[in-house]
C-alpha cells in the first residue's frame, strides 16, 4: 500500500497524469505487480503453480505484466475471459474455467476451448458426464465452511451458492465413475479477504486428504482470497504461514508428492489490489449537522466496494499530504444515496480542486465498473520507471454509446 511519501516522491508524475489524462484515473504501479508475483512464488516454492483470477482486473496491460513476472496460468469464469486469456498468449493447459451456474452452452464452449473445466454443481456434473465421456475434469468442492472479510464474499459453507457440498462428494465421484470421465483436479475457494490460516489450514487438510484417495488427481487448487491492506494501520499477511500449511500437508501425504500432484493458487485481489489507486478531484464541499462532506468526480460506477460491501478504502489528499487532517465523509457523483465512498476518513484540509488518491483500488474496482448515469469508465495508466503509459483511455459519448449494443 502506498504511503504519503510515495505520493510526494511521484508528485510531478501524478500531476502530469492529471494534466494529460484527466480524472478520475486508475494508476497502477508496474513494480508493485512484479513484486507481488515474486513474493508469492518465493513463499510457496516450485510445487505450487500461480494462476491469476482474471475477474479481479482484466486490463490486458496489467495481465501482461503479471505474465512477464511469472504467473503460471489464468483462472476464468466466463467464455470471454477464456478468449482474453488465449489472446494474451496463455495455452489451453494454462487456463482453468470455473463457471458458476454455467448453462450447457457455456460448458460446451469451455470444453471446445481446451481449457480445464472445473465443475461446481451436481447439475453441471450430470450434464458433463453424460456428454463428454472420457474427458478430463476438475470439481469445485465446498467443504462446509468458508472465510472472508464480509459475508457477501464468503464462498464456502452450507448457505453458499458455490461448489459441490462435502456431503455430496461420494455421489459426485459415483457420477464421475459411471460417466467414464477422469477427475484430474480438486478445487476449493473459501472466500475473499483471508487474513489468518484458521480456516485455510483445515480446508487444505481436507483437500489433501480427499485427493489422497483419488489416484487420477493431478492437481489440488486451494483458491486465493489472501487478504490485503485497506487501512494504513493494516499489517501485511504472513505468506510464510500459509505456505507452511501447504508444506506440512505435503509431508503428511507423501503419495501426493510422489505422484507429482501440483498445488494451484489462484489469487486475484492479492496480486493486483495494492498496486493501484484511483485519482479523483474534489468538486464540492459542504457541511451538514457538523459533518464535513467532500464531493468528488468519481463514484460507485468506478469503485463499488464501499456501496456493495461497506468496505473501507483509505484516502490521501495528494495535493497537500502533510497539512493538518480533518475527519470527513467522501461522496461520489452518482445519483444514488448509497454513493458514499468513505463514511469517515481523515484527509488533509480539503479544498475544491484538490486531488485525492483512493488506495488499494487495483482489484474489483475497474473490473466491476459500470456506465451508470452514462458516465464513462475511468481512464487507466501504468506507472513505469521513467513515466507512465495510458492503458485505457476515457471513451467519448459516441464510443461509449456505440459499444452498448443497442439495435435501432
Amino acid at each position: 500500500m502506498q504511503k504519503i511519501d510515495y505520493f510526494e516522491k511521484n508528485s510531478d508524475l501524478l500531476a502530469q497524469i492529471i494534466k494529460d489524462v484527466g480524472s478520475p484515473v486508475f494508476v497502477t504501479d508496474k513494480s508493485a505487480l512484479e513484486q507481488r508475483v515474486s513474493s508469492i512464488k518465493a513463499a510457496f516454492g516450485d510445487n505450487c503453480l500461480l494462476y491469476y483470477a482474471i475477474k479481479a482486473n482484466f486490463n490486458p496491460s496489467i495481465v501482461n505484466v503479471l505474465k512477464s513476472a511469472g504467473i503460471d496460468g489464468i483462472e476464468t469464469i466466463s467464455p470471454y475471459e477464456i478468449e482474453l486469456a488465449k489472446k494474451l498468449g496463455f495455452a489451453n493447459a494454462q487456463i482453468l474455467f470455473t463457471g458458476n451456474n454455467a448453462d450447457w452452452q457455456e460448458l460446451d464452449i469451455a470444453k471446445a476451448s481446451g481449457a480445464t473445466v472445473n465443475i461446481g454443481s451436481m447439475s453441471e456434473l450430470n450434464y458433463y458426464a453424460g456428454k463428454y465421456h472420457g474427458s478430463n475434469i476438475s470439481i469445485r468442492v465446498n467443504p462446509g465452511f468458508g472465510d472472508g472479510e464480509f459475508k457477501q464474499v464468503v464462498t464456502g459453507g452450507v448457505s453458499s451458492k458455490f461448489g459441490i457440498l462435502h456431503t455430496q462428494i461420494e455421489e459426485a465421484l459415483s457420477i464421475i465413475r459411471t460417466g467414464g470421465i477422469n477427475l484430474v483436479g480438486l478445487h476449493c475457494h473459501l472466500g475473499s479477504g483471508i487474513y489468518s490460516t484458521d480456516n485455510f489450514a483445515p480446508m487444505v487438510e481436507y483437500m489433501f486428504n480427499l485427493a489422497n484417495g483419488i489416484e487420477s488427481v493431478q492437481f489440488i487448487d486451494i483458491g486465493g482470497g489472501f487478504g490485503v491492506r485497506y487501512r494504513q494501520s493494516d499489517e501485511a499477511i504472513d505468506l510464510a504461514q500459509f505456505a507452511d500449511v501447504v508444506s506440512q500437508c505435503y509431508a503428511k501425504y507423501p503419495k501426493l508428492r510422489n505422484n507429482g500432484v501440483k498445488i494451484i493458487l489462484e489469487p486475484g485481489k492479492y496480486l493486483v489490489a495494492e498496486s493501484a489507486f484511483l485519482l479523483t478531484k474534489i468538486t464540492n464541499l459542504r457541511e451538514q449537522h457538523g459533518v464535513k462532506i467532500v464531493g468528488v468526480d468519481t463514484g460507485f460506477n468506478h469503485i463499488i466496494r464501499p456501496a456493495l460491501y461497506g468496505a473501507y478504502h483509505h484516502m490521501i489528499n495528494i495535493s497537500k499530504p502533510y497539512e493538518d487532517k480533518e475527519l470527513v465523509k467522501v461522496v461520489g457523483n452518482i445519483c444514488e444515496s448509497t454513493d458514499v465512498l468513505n463514511e469517515e476518513v481523515e484527509i488533509s484540509r480539503p479544498q475544491e480542486g484538490d486531488v485525492i488518491a483512493i488506495l488499494t483500488a487495483g482489484a474489483y474496482c475497474a473490473s466491476m465498473s459500470s456506465l451508470y448515469n452514462l458516465r464513462p469508465y475511468a481512464a487507466e495508466v501504468l506507472l513505469e520507471k521513467h513515466g507512465f503509459t495510458l492503458i485505457r483511455r476515457r471513451l467519448s459519448f459516441q464510443e461509449m454509446f456505440g459499444s452498448l449494443g443497442f439495435v435501432p
